[in-house]
């Protein structure tokens, strides 16, 4: 395979980092600034420029599976690989779909759909321009759908009309996609529509009506994102009433509160469009799906017209194609040229935001932590070589969704990063019989294998499992991991015995980007694999345990101190085998920058072929430092609120959320299991 670069005119902005920490404005810390990149390229363009355009960059396996196949084993009813070169042709083709459609850099767009190879196709396509996308979990409410879609601003959705699961079809877009928008609305946009009505001079509502109606309004809908219009209603009912008691503010005809009635209901039926449009994929093909003719487009026909566009550029450029296959027939030269000639990647600042990815909070206001370019991008490639000893040319197999961090960093970013292949598989692993995940590694020869534990939970729990896995050969496995939850002993000695001898823990959360404990890939003796759930902080990651101490406290190492008027709680370093809180105490470049916000703050200014942040942006600083950074007194440090003990040889073991506890006695006492 010729692997030598392709011979083309890289724009000059690619170019090394003038800074590579910054630490001026704690918790606030920025990386490699001055550089500029782009993930896509870095995931997509750079492993065709290599050479390597035919290799595969994915294999995809559906859901249905026919038990008739491979001599009574079974197989799959769909499966495609896709080539590096035909990842970087339809991302291209998705970028272009998306500025059809007005997107421009900094704009945000939703992705909600199955793991299917489109999935990754758009937003590899969103990167590729400097769209910030937030991926939202297929098994998400409608609600909770909407209320991400508000709090991120996306003004496009794409989605699918359905999925499999279990060998049977599940809707998305009229279950999820089309109540999310149609059935609810922005509270802000409520607010504003309310007050547009109370100020309507036809109407003549008294300023002291008026008031009391804005003001229970807001009291019923405090704390929610998107709400649904009855919700409103109920707001405007509830100060009505007290307005007709007597109670409040004075009198209001029966008349008068009936028109004011309508006139709210009629505005919030009339409310403006929650996004510019959807983008559907074809993968089900289910008959009479319900059609917005002014919002929804047909994926196939958005990539086809941006495909004709790359096809008519290539051929200005020189380069003479007939057609898309004619394009793929390039060699690796060429065909990066003619990608080029549409669609070259945008060069974005190092800390330009990549994508919000929303995680659980106890309450309140959705919890979008903000990944970037730069530091994301050289993080979770460096997770692969030093957990798994990841090669070029290797295979993983990660059983997450792309709507959940595990699917970005490692179904999709570290493996694209570190050329290795991914396979993406719809549905259940463990359908229809728990042996299918096993299938999978020997019918691709996967050498990484990632999932979570309550997979392999589920299958302990029968007997039977274990004959199905038996039936298929592991060996191809040179590495498994934990991931999600905590990991007991029982568990691990099973994967172990049953799975590879070299299933290691790791331990990472939605903020930290990627995985942060683990064992190391060339660990030796002197970190000796055992079925005992420990893992290891990385060498970047300066990884303890840290416990209350209401009577002194500040005993542990201070790298970035802070103002100790700005109080935490006081604190010591725990004991070996002492449970108490994990945190990290200087940062890292994989880690979350902030929590999206401060909307109106962040600008996008592009320059040529470069883009970058226009003004100052710290997205919802205070809340990002309050979340994470303040815990501690006289000290930033990182706290995720998880239960850790650190042991004399320097591992770690977890023992659940610290924030899941009950105080029985003074004792606060976990929910592990």
């Amino acid at each position: 395979m010729d692997a030598s670069p392709v011979a083309l005119d890289l724009p000059e902005s690619f170019d090394p980092w003038n800074r590579s920490f910054n630490d001026d404005n704690p918790p606030h810390w920025r990386w490699f600034e001055g550089g500029l990149t782009n993930a896509a390229f870095n995931e997509v363009d750079r492993h065709v420029l290599d050479g390597f355009g035919e290799e595969a960059a994915l294999i995809f396996e559906g859901d249905r599976w026919n038990m008739a196949s491979d001599g009574g084993r079974g197989g799959p009813v769909d499966a495609e690989t896709v080539s590096r070169k035909k990842l970087m042709l339809e991302s291209a083709k998705c970028a272009l779909a998306l500025e059809a459609l007005g997107v421009r850099p900094g704009d945000r767009i939703a992705l909600n759909m199955p793991s299917i190879p489109e999935q990754i196709y758009w937003t590899e396509g969103a990167k590729r321009i400097g769209v910030v996308y937030t991926p939202v979990f297929g098994g998400f409410s409608d609600k909770t759908l909407s209320d991400r879609i508000a709090d991120a601003g996306a003004r496009v959705v794409v989605t699918a009309d359905g999925s499999y699961r279990n060998a049977q079809m599940v809707p998305f877009k009229p279950n999820y996609t089309d109540p999310a928008l149609d059935n609810f609305i922005a509270v802000p946009v409520a607010m504003e529509l309310v007050d547009a009505a109370l100020s309507d001079s036809a109407l003549s509502v008294a300023e002291a009506h008026a008031a009391l109606i804005r003001e229970t309004v807001a009291e019923v809908l405090d704390g929610e994102v998107t709400v649904e219009r009855s919700d409103v209603m109920r707001g405007v009912g509830k100060a009505l009433a007290a307005i007709a008691s007597g109670e409040r503010a004075g009198s209001m005809t029966a008349r008068e509160a009936a028109q004011l009635r309508i006139a709210i209901a009629s505005a919030l039926v009339d409310s403006p469009a929650r996004v510019d449009a959807v983008v559907v994929v074809k993968h089900t093909a289910q008959p009479d799906l319900i059609w917005n003719e002014a919002r929804d487009h047909w994926s196939h026909d958005l990539t086809h017209a941006a495909g004709e566009k790359i096809l008519a550029a290539a051929r200005a450029a020189g380069i003479n194609v007939a057609d898309e296959e004619g394009l793929l027939d390039l060699d690796d030269r060429e065909f990066a040229a003619a990608i080029w000639s549409a669609c070259p990647p945008l060069a974005v600042d190092a800390e330009y935001p990549n994508f919000i990815i929303y995680t659980s909070g106890s309450t309140g206001k959705p919890k979008g932590v903000v990944h970037v370019h730069g530091g994301y991008a050289s993080g979770v490639s460096s997770t692969m070589k030093a957990a798994f000893g990841a090669d070029p040319g290797d295979t993983l197999y990660v059983v997450a969704d792309p709507g959940w961090i595990t699917g970005q960093s490692y179904l999709i970013a570290a493996a694209l990063l570190s050329r290795v292949t991914t396979v993406i598989t719809e549905g259940s692993p463990v359908f229809p019989h728990a042996g299918r995940f096993a299938s999978i590694i020997e019918r691709y020869k996967v050498d990484v294998f990632k999932a979570g534990v309550t997979f392999l939970k589920s299958v302990m729990q029968n007997p039977e499992n274990l004959k199905d896995i038996k039936r298929y050969d592991l060996s191809s496995l040179k590495v498994a991991t934990f991931c999600a939850e905590p990991v007991s002993p029982a568990v691990q000695a099973f994967a172990m015995e049953h799975i590879t001898p070299r299933y290691i823990n790791s331990y990472w959360a939605t903020e930290h980007g990627g995985i942060v404990w683990s064992h190391f890939a060339d660990s030796g003796s002197e970190f000796a694999l055992e079925a005992n759930a420990h893992t290891y902080p990385f060498p970047w990651i300066m990884g303890d345990v840290w416990v209350e101490d209401t009577e002194g406290g500040e005993t542990g190492p201070i790298d970035y101190a802070r103002d100790t008027a700005d109080t935490g709680v006081n604190w010591r370093r725990a004991e070996d085998g002492e449970k108490g809180e994990i945190v990290i105490a200087l940062p890292y470049p994989y880690l979350t920058r902030t929590i999206w916000g401060d909307v109106g703050n962040f600008k996008v200014e592009v320059n040529g072929a470069t883009a970058q942040i226009s003004n100052p942006w710290q997205g919802d600083a205070d809340r990002y430092a309050d979340t994470y950074w303040k815990r501690w007194n006289g000290t930033w440090a990182y706290t995720q609120g998880d239960f850790a003990m650190r042991h004399p040889d320097g591992s770690f073991s977890l023992h659940g959320r610290s924030d899941d506890v009950i105080n029985v006695s003074g004792h606060r006492i976990g929910t592990e299991v």
